[in-house]
């Protein structure tokens, strides 16, 4: 083989691992981007907008931090979720955890291709002698090595990437069937102002054997909220505080006649809802 036929062969090899090292890149830069996301519905396509222009800028170092925390088995989840929900607020957070040791062995494993990636893109040229056959020869057998590193990764990576993927169509498809619309709805309601208002009261103002008056938390709401209760019917679609505690499913409703041949309507926390 003539001299020139080796330096083609290496020049080919580091072409190869370039485009090997640009997929795995876009693999992380895909589960970085979209394995966590929280939002209120109006705002969620921008805020998805915006993580994946930052990640589109990230190096391939920052991201693999990124991802390789993601899997720290010391990592605890953490709640975005905000105190004051004036609309629906979603949040979607994929992880697969592994033991310590395997993180650790995929943390250094990541953080070597990260050091050989850039040593290939920064610092091959000072080692890639084209006047030596043996020096082509020897390049490129550490290309090829190197390779079969990146092609491993990739594979290890793309199956977390697939699982990722079909996570968000699982949850795409839930949320827009009947049953997540409905069961999106009521985690709305229930994490509503005015239904944590009368969750508190049914505690505070309950009667020895539980039960508070509706009439009485309607007058502390009127007192302290008027606005929960003027916008009741836009925000949450019910004309009663009746018809919006049985709507919650949290509360059991009780109605007893009263010494006058009159009706008064209870309410108060289903014991499992009761901390």
């Amino acid at each position: 083989m003539k001299n020139e036929e080796f330096v083609d062969e290496v020049l080919r090899k580091v072409g190869r691992n370039v485009v090997l090292f640009q997929q795995l890149e876009q693999l992380f830069k895909f589960i970085v981007a979209n394995g966590n996301l929280a939002g209120f519905t109006s705002e969620i396509k921008t805020l998805k907008q915006q993580q994946e222009n930052k990640v589109n800028k990230q190096t391939m170092g920052t991201l693999v931090g990124e991802y390789v925390e993601s899997s720290n088995p010391m990592l605890e989840a953490g709640s975005h979720e905000p105190e004051q929900l004036d609309e629906a607020y979603l949040s979607f957070s994929f992880r697969i955890k592994f033991d310590e040791d395997y993180y650790q062995s995929q943390k250094a494993t990541l953080a070597q291709l990260v050091s050989d990636r850039n040593d290939l893109i920064h610092h091959l040229l000072p080692r890639f002698n084209i006047n030596s056959a043996k020096s082509c020869e020897a390049l490129g057998q550490e290309l090829d090595e190197q390779a079969e590193k990146i092609r491993l990764e990739i594979k290890n990576v793309q199956s977390v990437a697939k699982a990722l993927h079909k996570g968000r169509e699982e949850l795409g498809d839930y949320l827009q069937s009947e049953k997540g619309r409905k069961e999106l709805e009521l985690s709305f309601l229930r994490q509503s102002h005015l239904v944590l208002m009368l969750g508190d009261i049914a505690t505070q103002i309950s009667r020895e054997d539980g039960w508070a008056l509706i009439s009485s938390a309607g007058h502390l709401i009127k007192e302290h909220a008027p606005e929960e209760l003027e916008k009741m019917k836009e925000k949450h679609g019910y004309s009663s505080l009746k018809k919006l505690i049985q709507a919650s499913k949290i509360f059991d409703i009780h109605e007893e006649a009263t010494p006058k041949g009159g009706a008064r309507i209870l309410y108060r926390l289903k014991a499992e809802w009761v901390t």
